[in-house]
Formats: structure tokens, C-alpha cells, sequence
């Protein structure tokens, strides 16, 4: 018997909203690859819809809903030959979208790095041997005479495709990934996230995905029934807490919401609550989406460590999602809506038997299949393909405008303008690129001019003009931060007050030119004691300073710098008229920046530490301590050195 009309034309709207996910999913793929890439994936997302709805066309629709062999698989109705009302043909037409969808999840995963024909390759092993196939085992319904797929008559149940679909497309699309690795500059040495070009395209494709679901979940019903209003609004509830959630753990994790998990947790919340929608409450439908939200996270940072590269997040938000979905049904479902005689606990080991069985077959089959077709033809791109991007390798989609763009973008991302854009004369982008360049060449010359003023007045304010050391307030600024440093790490630094003895007699003897001269070496001579980034600086006349800090063992290892420098001050100095001889003293104060540690306490410290080590006969050094005797007058009436 006919449907009544309203039902017909509902399983068709339905139906072209779910066609519009395709739209979603062109949308966010293209939006979250580099702009290189961007076209290659908008065309798999075209070519692989046309794949899956003529395959399923010729021979899938009845494989998946054809006259059963024992539940296995559909024996009967190829080429829509038993296809003969209109209720039949919008019915092929809704589970035709259905294939479409599951096919186009691997696309994503893999963008950037495969080859379109190995890609399309993939679309033909999915839509024509692994969905069909699963999708007969658990939805289709049999006959009188004609035995319903195994896995419904077992009492699994995905009511829109949780797994049927989205973990369908999981699964292959993790064995692509396993067979043609991560992209380059990933992982490994120098890896580093990859991030997409267009955030606002692919939050657009999030809206569309999410506004064809309600067509995807409401839709399978198979009519207008009363049960369609609560299925849309537990699918929208799902969507939002699974926002939610990888928002929250996102900021949690990471101090920030990042854009591509909050997007993937969205669809995350929608997967899971893809296979019960229909029997969950909108409060148990938020707590499914909330927690799927957190998987795909969750699932995305997993794969990372694991180093398997999926451009998108396809795995961990439809697949795992797809799987905590499934699950989530026999834990969440209202009451009296499980089948007759089936407990909870039963109906959760069923759902988990049904989602190894499909999640062995769709891996184990695509991954065998095309780990073969990887031998025969590579199913990756050159290095150098993929470096100029699928674009151009794939598809030889440049002009001489998308060149230019694509070195105009180049540099806004890289922040070097220093060479000039490139492009074939007599185009259409010549005229852009010639005033480009010479704005270009303007630019270049006032930030040249400008960054070597700001050198000139950075070395005026922060460096001696006689050593080129840091001076007074360039050290005081770094003591400040080593402070900081100490504190946090409750490790010992190490403060070092210098004073040269001897040198107002070199200014006597020899005149000053030579003690500038004395002073530059002893500069010199302090460096070649120290490390590359201990900070070393003349406070003013003969007095140096010096701080340590990332010390295994702080006294002795200051002590020994100490001894150091002045083992290498008290070589002779050759100046004009004959050699100067000169000592040097030095003050120690440890310290691991205590509360309201400032640099002039510390500063003024070292001061006494450096004339108690001159008391003591010059030429060597004296540690601060608290508890010293010699201290406790100079601390009374000691005036602070100025910063």
C-alpha cells in the first residue's frame, strides 16, 4: 500500500537536506586545509558523491535492501529494475544520500597528501563492497518469507547511523591514513600543527551539516510521525552540548577554545546522537552529545600522539563518536523503549558485538584492498606534489592571479617581504604585481630606516658605549626576571659584584686612553669565563656585575666562576707604554628570589660582600651570608644603590 502523501513528501525533504550535508561537508573540509589544497578537496567531495549515488544506483541500493541470503546480503533489484512507485524511489533516493555521506567522511582525512584517483578508488570500495553490505546486516528488515539482516534479527540497533554510517567512514578512512602516513612537517623533527586557511568556511559547513541532520535523523523515521519532533530536538541538543563540551575542555587543556576542536565536538555531539535519537530523553540526548564532544577531543589529541595525521578530525568524530553513540543507546534509553525482554546490560553487548563485527569488516576490508592498490599505484602524491599543493599537482588549477595570491599569502604568513612577487607578463595580474612591488620596495626601505634608528636607540639606552656590555639598567631589568625565575622554580641564582684593584693607578700611570683600553680587555677577558647566556654588564667606572642562574650546585659552581675571573683579570695588560697590572674583587650573593626580593637589596648585598672581599686583602672574592658578623653594620646604614 501507497504512503500517505505527507509521508512521502517528508522522506523527500528529508532527503534534500540531507543532500545538502554534502554542501557542509565541501564547506568545512575546504576551510580547515590550506588554500593550496582547498580545491583538491571540494572536488573529491563532487566526485565522490556522483561515485557513491551511481554505484548505489547500479548495484547498491540491493545489496543493502534486496531480497536477503540468509540476513547477509540483498540478492535482488540491480539497477532499481524492482524500484516501480514513487515510494520506492524517494526511499532510494533518502538511502542514496545516506552512501553519499558515509563516502565523503574519508575525504577529509586524507586531504592534502592523496591522489584523486586513489581517492576515488577509495569511494568505490566504500559505497560499493562496505556500506551496502553493513548496512544490509543492520537495517534491513526482511519479509514474511525473507530473513531480516543479522545483526537487526541479533536486536542491534542504529536507528540513523551512528556506526552504520559515520563509523563506516571512521574506520576507512583510519586505514588510509595507516597506509599513506602524515603530511609533511607534521610530526617528527620540526612538526607542527597544520592549520586551515578559512575558519569562517568551515564554521559555515558546521551550520549546514548541522541543519541536514535534522533530516538525516528526523528523516529516518520514514514518515511524519509524532516521533519526529522530539528526534529533531535531541539531534540540535546533542550538536549544542557537544559544542559545549569541547569548548570547555578545550579551554580547560589548552587555556583557549580551539576553533577545530569546537567545531569537531559539534559534529561529535551530532554523530552520538545519531543511533538512539529516537528513544532518549532531550536531557539524556545532551549528556550523549556533551560526552561525545569530549571523545572527539579527546580522540584528536590520541591520534597526535599516536602520529597519525587526520587533516580533519574524521576519525575521532565520526568514528569514535560513532562508537560512544551506539553504546550510548543501551545506557540512555527511556524506559520501555529498549525490545521487549532485553535488558540493558544485554542491549549494550549487543550494540558492542555489532559495532567490532562492522568495525572489522569495513577496516580489515578497506585496508586490505588498499594496501594492495598502494602497491600497484601509489595512492600518495610526490613530496614535491604535495608541497605545491593538490591544486596545482592534482589538478593544474593556477592562473596567474592564483599565483599571485598565492605569494601574496605567502608572505602575510610568513611576515618576509623582502623579495618581490613574481607572475607571467602581460596577464591580467601584471599591473597588480608591479604597483604591489613597488610599494613593496617602499616599504622595505622605511622599516630598514626604522629598524636601524630603534637598533641605534636600543643600544644607547641599554648598552656601554666603551665595553658594548649591558649597562646599569639593561642588568637590572634581566636581575628582575631571574628573580622571577628563581621564584618560580625555587632554584638558587647568583649575584656578582666587581671592582677592578689597581685602576686608579693605570689612569695615573698610563693616562686614561689606557684604561679604557684596560677596561675593554677586562670586559673581554670576564665574557670568555662565562656562559653564552649568563647576562654580564658594567654598572659604571671599574664596577661590573654579573648574575648565574641554572646551576647543578650554586656556591661552588659561582665560587669557581669567581676564581675564574679573577685568575684571568690578573694576567698583565699591555697597554702603549709598557703593561698594567690590576686585581679584581668580588662580592656574592646567592639568593632564590624570596618574597619581595628586589634587585637593589641584592645589588647592595654584593656591594658589602665585594668590600669585605678587599678588607680581606683584595683580589678575591667574599660570599654574602646572613648570618656573617662583618655584614650586620653595613645592612644598618648601607644606602641602596640607584637602579
Amino acid at each position: 500500500m501507497q504512503p500517505p502523501s505527507g509521508d512521502l513528501l517528508w522522506l523527500l525533504m528529508c532527503a534534500f537536506l540531507v543532500a545538502l550535508m554534502q554542501a557542509g561537508f565541501t564547506c568545512l573540509e575546504s576551510g580547515l586545509v590550506r588554500a593550496k589544497n582547498s580545491i583538491n578537496v571540494a572536488l573529491k567531495n563532487l566526485v565522490d558523491f556522483c561515485i557513491s549515488f551511481v554505484l548505489f544506483a547500479i548495484f547498491g541500493f540491493a545489496l543493502m535492501f534486496g531480497a536477503s541470503y540468509n540476513g547477509i546480503i540483498g540478492t535482488e533489484g540491480f539497477f532499481l529494475n524492482d524500484v516501480d512507485s514513487s515510494w520506492d524511489y524517494a526511499f532510494f533516493f533518502f538511502e542514496a544520500m545516506f552512501c553519499g555521506t558515509a563516502t565523503t567522511i574519508v575525504s577529509g582525512a586524507v586531504a592534502e597528501r592523496m591522489r584523486f584517483g586513489g581517492y576515488a578508488l577509495t569511494a568505490v570500495i566504500l559505497a560499493g563492497l562496505i556500506y551496502p553490505v553493513i548496512g544490509h546486516w543492520a537495517w534491513y528488515q526482511g519479509g514474511d518469507a525473507d530473513p531480516a539482516g543479522w545483526l537487526m534479527q541479533m536486536g542491534f540497533i542504529d536507528f540513523a547511523g551512528s556506526t552504520v554510517v559515520h563509523s563506516v567512514g571512521g574506520w576507512v578512512a583510519l586505514a588510509a591514513l595507516l597506509i599513506i602516513g602524515p603530511r609533511l612537517g607534521r610530526f617528527g623533527v620540526g612538526g607542527r600543527p597544520i592549520e586551515g586557511h578559512s575558519l569562517p568556511i568551515a564554521s559555515l559547513g558546521v551550520f549546514l551539516l548541522w541543519f541536514g541532520w535534522f533530516g538525516f535523523n528526523g528523516g529516518s523515521t520514514l514518515a511524519l510521525s509524532d516521533n519526529v519532533a522530539l528526534i529533531v530536538t535531541n539531534t540540535a541538543v546533542a550538536g549544542a552540548t557537544g559544542g559545549i563540551g569541547g569548548t570547555f575542555i578545550s579551554w580547560m587543556v589548552w587555556g583557549k577554545p580551539l576553533p577545530d576542536r569546537v567545531i569537531n565536538s559539534i559534529i561529535a555531539g551530532l554523530v552520538a546522537i545519531t543511533a538512539g535519537c529516537h528513544m532518549v530523553s532531550p536531557i539524556s540526548a545532551g549528556v550523549i552529545g556533551f560526552i561525545g564532544g569530549l571523545v572527539a577531543v579527546f580522540g584528536t589529541h590520541l591520534l597526535e600522539r599516536k602520529q597519525i595525521d587526520d587533516a580533519i578530525g574524521a576519525v575521532p568524530t565520526h568514528l569514535l563518536a560513532g562508537i560512544w553513540g551506539t553504546l550510548a543507546l543501551a545506557i540512555f534509553a527511556s524506559e520501555g523503549s529498549l525490545p521487549p525482554g532485553i535488558a540493558r546490560a544485554d542491549q549494550f553487548l549487543i550494540q558492542l558485538e555489532g559495532i567490532v563485527v562492522i568495525g572489522a569488516y569495513a577496516f580489515s576490508l578497506s585496508f586490505i584492498l588498499l594496501k594492495v592498490i598502494n602497491h600497484i599505484v601509489p595512492l600518495r602524491v610526490s613530496a614535491a606534489g604535495e608541497r605545491i599543493g593538490l591544486n596545482i599537482s592534482e589538478h593544474g588549477a593556477t592562473t596567474s592571479l592564483v599565483d599571485l595570491v598565492s605569494q601574496m599569502h605567502h608572505q602575510a604568513s610568513t611576515g618576509d617581504f623582502r623579495r618581490p612577487v613574481a607572475v607571467e607578463p602581460e596577464t591580467e595580474a601584471d599591473q597588480i604585481a608591479s604597483f604591489y612591488n613597488a610599494v613593496l620596495e617602499k616599504f622595505n626601505i622605511e622599516t630598514d630606516k626604522r629598524q636601524m634608528a630603534m637598533y641605534k636607540l636600543s643600544q644607547l639606552a641599554n648598552y656601554d658605549s666603551l665595553t658594548s656590555l649591558p649597562n646599569r639598567r639593561a642588568f637590572f631589568d634581566a636581575v628582575k626576571k631571574v628573580i622571577g625565575r628563581a621564584y618560580r622554580s625555587d632554584h638558587f641564582a647568583a649575584l656578582l659584584y666587581f671592582d677592578l684593584d689597581g685602576f686608579k693607578q693605570v689612569n695615573d700611570q698610563f693616562g686614561h686612553e689606557a684604561g679604557d683600553v684596560v677596561l675593554k680587555e677586562t670586559a673581554r677577558r670576564i665574557n670568555g669565563c662565562l656562559r653564552e647566556y649568563d647576562v654580564f654588564a658594567r654598572l659604571g667606572g671599574d664596577e661590573f656585575a654579573l648574575v648565574l642562574e641554572d646551576m647543578k650546585m650554586p656556591e661552588e659552581d659561582t665560587i669557581a666562576v669567581a676564581e675564574k675571573i679573577i685568575d684571568a683579570v690578573a694576567v698583565p695588560y699591555p697597554v702603549t707604554a709598557g703593561e698594567a697590572l690590576i686585581g679584581i674583587s668580588i662580592g656574592i650573593v646567592l639568593f632564590r628570589g624570596a618574597q619581595g626580593e628586589t634587585v637593589n637589596a641584592l645589588v647592595q648585598r654584593a656591594d658589602q660582600a665585594m668590600y669585605a672581599a678587599k678588607l680581606s686583602g683584595k683580589g678575591t672574592w667574599y660570599l654574602y651570608r646572613k648570618d656573617d658578623p662583618i655584614f650586620a653594620p653595613a645592612m644598618a646604614g648601607a644606602p641602596a644603590p640607584a637602579a
